[in-house]
């Protein structure tokens, strides 16, 4: 187990708190690679630790003063259903497979926010596309060991929350609420250490506290640009160590 493993946990944190996701898709690799886990147990894994300090994080942004209610709860069950029933999916799914796909939403994802206008502004609720919406993500969820953040920021932004911050709010109750159905279903199918998940999302859960206050200092630009770097990064990692494996 590397040494690197721990701070990599603080870095997590961070980009939970400054972001409303990424969470997954820096704690997926972590655990595979500086913990040496299979990918299944990683997935696992993930899903508890993403729950956990997104609840901390939420916790310290006191998000609830920015909140849509009804968004909230469309989003919130139709992401659980989508989470269950990806969870399931999962276990017939290489994980060879899984980190590809990983790698391919995070590409997509970049370029469809590269072309998304930022402002103060927060639309009007919409029921039906809110709905599928959810439950898509919910599915990736479940698939792929992700909060969902990654497709729930830009989501946000696509439905009318315009406003990066309080569409990080609303992402980090979602992927609370998503990560946790998920998890509990693994527990049925994957072992994985309790222990050590428990430890985990403790140290990641202090990087929150930096995440929140660059949250509340930096322009909504500057964070939608950071944002699609992390993610071109993360995505150019995850498929050359699937190819070259």
């Amino acid at each position: 187990m590397s040494l690197l493993l721990w701070p990599a946990a603080i870095g997590i944190g961070i980009v939970l708190g400054l972001f409303g996701a990424g969470g997954g898709m820096i704690t997926v690799p972590v655990l595979i690679y500086l913990a040496d886990m299979p990918v299944k147990e990683a997935v696992a894994m993930s899903l508890w630790v993403v729950a956990i300090v997104s609840f901390v994080a939420l916790l310290q942004q006191r998000v609830w003063r920015n909140l849509q209610t009804r968004l909230l709860l469309t989003f919130g069950c139709t992401g659980v259903a989508g989470s269950v029933l990806g969870s399931l999916v999962a276990n017939y799914i290489s994980g060879k497979v899984q980190v590809m796909l990983f790698a391919l939403l995070i590409f997509s994802v970049t370029w469809w926010l590269s072309r998304v206008k930022l402002s103060d502004r927060v639309g009007v609720f919409r029921f039906i596309p809110a709905t599928v919406t959810g439950f898509i993500i919910g599915i990736i969820t479940g698939v792929l060991g992700v909060g969902g953040g990654f497709l729930l920021v830009p989501a946000l932004i696509y439905l009318g929350v315009r406003h990066f911050p309080t569409a990080v709010a609303h992402s980090l109750v979602l992927i609370t609420l998503n990560a946790l159905a998920g998890g509990l279903t693994y527990l049925k199918t994957v072992d994985f250490s309790v222990s050590m998940a428990l430890s985990f999302s403790v140290v990641a859960a202090l990087g929150t506290a930096v995440g929140s206050y660059l949250l509340k200092s930096l322009p909504g630009a500057q964070l939608q640009r950071a944002f699609s770097i992390m993610l071109v990064v993360i995505g150019t990692f995850m498929m050359w160590r699937t190819v070259s494996s």
